[in-house]
């Protein structure tokens, strides 16, 4: 019959005396509805079907069929299809059919959906008394139902809570799939007339959402990790929204490492499955990377360890090797990681020193302990190239700086080379030995304060930075041109022996002249206190060295920030004495029993009138003072380096005037310079403008440098050229320190008595 017509009928048995319930069977929701909504008027009553279910539980048939047996006046009931055709056609018919005959007081309409071949009983009195009314229509789509875990909630919008739902899934959802977070197993449900699907894991759900999800296999995440993608992406989500909305973009993945130490665990594994599915264009090595880690556990592990499968001659390393440090320079909190890469790194043995940074302590001290095992193996020049790329500032120290000074230049630069090879070179002690008793510094070196007494302190700030020697004048001068700083350094001796008692003068001077001046200790701490497990007896590597170059970067830190920042205009470096660390690794007592033991670990003792000056020794200010690596006896061992002696490196100290560098430098050289006639056995000696006042100014010409000296004419310097007296255009550039300030500038050499002939004149 039609819709007005059960419509009807149901008016008529509300008005009638019968004892037993009707069922009402519709084809679509839009009649279900307009028989409910026809009703609902009055006293009739349209009990929630859920409240026969507990939460997340089914339909409690018994109770159902109690509320229908008791009823007293107009009751609909609807809501029972989706329950009853969960449990199969049997059960379905079981269930109708109870209702149908049981009997009641008052009036039960039971309006059901889509349920016509259900209600076909084997007993005809049933549908001939009237009891079952089919309304006719062209049957709804049913809506497919897929059970999702309650922790997917989230990434479907609009998803039913517990499936005592279930009623108003098929009776009112119009999806074509409608999902129901619910606990309850779809094995309950194995004779169901409905299909019904599960999804439990969010793996499954991702796959189907985003293909690419299967790039990854499932064992790469747990249940709650992946439920926690899908969460995110949503019902119409994929994987790019999921990175943006974490990462930025798909293109960002490979910026976004530098963030991967903050993230929690559960973004760090979504980072790692993101690169797994996207891939990386634009970073090979963290691409290499990503496929090296078995998991995201991994990840971190592959990213240190992946350069270990690269040898250092393959046409890529280098370009890997700086991909990886700027990842890593990110990962310093993973100090076992790294403690673990510098243990493996072992196998790579003397090739070892390629695959490391300057990044962590861990690695600056398998650098320094390379150069132990191995550096006696290459010259200087060779390792100052390598560590240009593994640890800059250690090649920084390592750099030459011109003393202008044949003998010092040779004796610094071979003196930090076995300073970092930790040991002495038997033509270097010869060069000791002999300066002990030469003592080529008192002519070499002035007083430090006929140098002090000419310092411009105007708007200065003094740092009496205790036991600095020149040994790091070149680290200085190279970090203070990255910094934007220019250096005029200038190198004294100091007063002997070299213990600071002796030399401090400066600091009443400057004082006196309204220049404040800061104490810093902390390298003569490190090289008196072996602090950080740097004592010699423990550790016999110098990796104390990294201490002392960060002590020194600090203070430039400190004052390019204080001099850009106004607070003056200049900074003042002086250091009381140098310190010595091939002393240390000499270890040898003289032969002399002094009458009064040996002080500052030996260098020097109070001179005695029962006991003769010993060889190799100085008298001043009362002590008898080593000039070579000896200690005198009484005097302990050193911890880490020893001053007190007169050693050059003990002796020779830097006085540092540190500005602002200034842009634009004019430079240039002299007119009366562009053309010079030589004699015979003369050559050449030029004349350059330069726009600053500086003790580093100097030139280059084919490689080779030439030192500049001040004339009485203020920025004009003189360079000594005793290499060029031959005819002929020579180019050079100007350099201040280690900055270039002029390039291309020339000079031409003439012969005296050589004219030239216009043979076609």
């Amino acid at each position: 019959m039609n819709l007005n017509e059960a419509k009807n009928r149901v008016q008529s048995y509300l008005k009638s005396t019968k004892t037993w319930p009707l069922i009402v069977d519709v084809q679509t929701k839009t009649d279900l509805h307009d028989i409910i909504d026809f009703f609902n008027i009055g006293d009739n009553q349209f009990p929630i079907t859920e409240k026969f279910c507990s939460q997340d539980g089914l339909l409690k048939m018994d109770e159902l069929y109690a509320a229908i047996s008791n009823n007293v006046g107009n009751t609909f009931i609807s809501g029972i299809t989706g329950f009853i055709k969960l449990l199969g056609e049997i059960e379905t018919k079981k269930a109708l059919k109870t209702m149908v005959t049981t009997t009641i007081s008052g009036h039960v309409v039971i309006c059901t959906y889509q349920c016509k071949n259900y209600l076909k009983f084997s007993d005809p009195r049933i549908t001939e008394s009237g009891r079952v009314v089919i309304v006719d229509g062209s049957p709804d789509n049913i809506t497919e139902i897929c059970l999702i875990s309650p922790v997917l909630s989230n990434a479907f919008p609009g998803a039913y809570q517990g499936i005592q739902k279930i009623g108003d899934v098929i009776e009112n959802c119009t999806n074509d799939t409608a999902y129901i977070a619910t606990t309850v197993d779809t094995s309950v449900f194995s004779e169901s007339v409905y299909h019904i699907s599960q999804l439990n894991n969010g793996y499954d759900i991702l796959r189907d959402k985003d293909p690419r999800t299967s790039i990854v296999p499932q064992s790469f995440g747990n249940d709650s990790q992946w439920n926690y993608v899908l969460q995110h992406m949503g019902s119409k989500g994929d994987w790019n929204s999921v990175i943006v909305e974490h990462f930025g973009s798909e293109n960002n993945l490979a910026q976004a490492i530098a963030a991967y130490p903050l993230f929690d665990k559960r973004k760090q594994w979504l980072y790692y499955i993101a690169l797994s599915i996207c891939g990386v264009s634009d970073n090979e090595y963290l691409q290499l990377a990503v496929n090296n880690a078995a998991n995201s556990d991994e990840f971190v592990k592959s990213l240190y360890r992946t350069i270990l499968a690269v040898d250092k001659t393959d046409e890529k390393f280098s370009m890997l090797y700086k991909q990886r440090k700027e990842i890593v320079r990110h990962f310093n909190s993973f100090l076992l990681e790294v403690v673990d890469y510098c243990k493996v790194l072992s196998i790579k043995g003397e090739d070892s020193i390629y695959y490391l940074t300057d990044l962590t302590q861990p690695e600056k001290e398998k650098v320094i302990k390379w150069l132990d095992i191995y550096g006696e193996h290459y010259s200087a020049e060779k390792i100052v190239s390598i560590l240009s790329t593994v640890y800059p500032d250690l090649a920084c120290y390592l750099t030459s700086f011109r003393f202008k000074n044949e003998l010092l230049d040779h004796y610094f630069e071979t003196y930090k080379y076995q300073k970092v090879i930790n040991r002495i070179l038997p033509s270097f002690e010869a060069i000791v030995d002999e300066q002990s008793t030469r003592m080529d510094f008192v002519s070499l070196l002035k007083p430090r304060t006929s140098i002090v007494d000419k310092l411009d302190v105007l708007n200065a700030r003094a740092f009496f930075f205790d036991a600095l020697g020149v040994e790091y004048l070149g680290y200085i001068q190279a970090k203070c041109n990255e910094y934007g700083l220019s250096a005029n350094i200038s190198y004294a001796r100091c007063e002997l022996p070299s213990i600071t008692s002796f030399n401090k003068e400066f600091v009443e001077t400057l004082n006196k002249r309204g220049c404040m001046v800061s104490d810093i200790k902390d390298l003569d701490e490190v090289k008196h206190h072996g602090e950080d497990n740097f004592d010699y007896e423990k550790e016999k590597t110098p990796i104390y060295l990294i201490r002392e170059l960060e002590i020194i970067d600090e203070l430039l830190n400190k004052i390019r920030a204080s001099v850009f920042g106004g607070q003056y205009d200049k900074a003042i470096i002086i250091s009381d004495h140098g310190a010595s660390r091939l002393a240390v690794l000499h270890g040898t007592e003289n032969i002399w029993s002094m009458a009064t033991s040996g002080k500052h670990s030996g260098r020097c003792c109070k001179v005695s009138e029962i006991d003769s000056k010993p060889d190799f020794a100085i008298e001043e200010s009362e002590y008898w003072i080593l000039a070579n690596y000896d200690r005198f006896k009484g005097g302990r061992k050193a911890n880490v380096e020893v001053h007190g002696g007169a050693s050059l490196e003990e002796v020779a100290v830097p006085i540092i005037e540190i500005t602002q560098k200034q842009t634009n430098i004019e430079a240039f050289i002299t007119d009366d310079s562009k053309i010079i006639t030589l004699g015979a056995k003369e050559h050449a000696v030029i004349r350059i403008y330069v726009g600053i006042k500086s003790n580093n100014i100097l030139i280059r010409i084919n490689n080779h440098y030439y030192d500049a000296d001040m004339t009485n004419d203020s920025y004009v310097y003189t360079v000594d050229l005793p290499d060029y007296s031959k005819k002929g255009i020579y180019s050079f550039d100007i350099i201040n320190g280690c900055d270039v300030i002029a390039v291309g500038q020339q000079f031409e050499i003439k012969k005296k008595g050589i004219s030239e002939v216009d043979l076609f004149g």
